[in-house]
């Protein structure tokens, strides 16, 4: 939508804005009627309309979200994000993801045991995520009915997952951490090893991509620790 930019970051960018003036009593409606409005007035001034954006959901300012109020003391998490609170390990996955993460790793599978590729080919062009993409953009058309995400659109909000928690050590990060630990210097470890035995990740963590060319990692990620007492 705006040049230069993709529509992920610019849902990052505009959502960090929003709990930034965020309200400290703000409720999880609150905050997903603030946010849905911002983002919805990104399509206005781009032009975009609520027929097209309907029409194909794949081309909104898409994200999943995981905040913490303390005056309430909840997390939520708005789709595929994840937690650590008062020990207990918590995430809010897509319906549709696991499923096609495994048909992407048959199909790489199938190819690499033919010999028609190879892991090296395969960094620089994923054929298996080509073959996943129609059904990616699939799910597109079910966002917040099966699963809900910020984008513009009312937020499913019995799709949120809401954990209480009272004085803990709380972990918030996105799933670009495929195993989420109780440090982040553990995290990054796990991370790099997965990486570095299974850059693919169509092994012992599969996802709908796997590390390209040029990148670091296979997704992105962020990680936050704090303490609550």
């Amino acid at each position: 939508m705006r040049q230069g930019m993709r529509n992920g970051r610019l849902a990052m960018l505009t959502i960090s804005d929003v709990v930034r003036r965020l309200s400290p009593e703000a409720t999880l409606s609150d905050f997903c009627r603030e946010a849905t409005s911002r983002i919805h007035d990104l399509y206005a001034a781009c032009g975009l309309t609520d027929i097209r954006l309907t029409q194909h959901p794949e081309e909104r300012a898409t994200a999943s979200v995981a905040l913490y109020s303390l005056y309430h003391e909840e997390i939520w998490l708005i789709g595929d994000c994840q937690c650590i609170a008062e020990g207990n390990y918590h995430d809010n996955p897509k319906p549709e993801e696991e499923s096609i993460a495994q048909r992407r790793s048959v199909i790489l599978h199938n190819l690499l045991a033919e010999g028609k590729t190879d892991i090296k080919a395969l960094l620089l062009h994923d054929i298996g995520r080509d073959a996943i993409v129609p059904d990616i953009v699939a799910t597109c058309h079910t966002q917040n009915i099966d699963f809900a995400v910020v984008d513009g659109f009312p937020i499913a909000l019995q799709k949120v997952k809401t954990i209480r928690t009272g004085t803990s050590d709380i972990i918030l990060a996105t799933d670009g951490y495929p195993f989420l630990l109780p440090t982040l210097d553990d995290s990054e470890k796990a991370l790099s090893h997965q990486l570095d035995t299974d850059p693919l990740c169509i092994d012992t963590y599969k996802a709908t991509k796997g590390v390209m060319e040029g990148n670091c990692s296979f997704d992105d990620r962020a990680y936050i620790r704090f303490r609550i007492k």
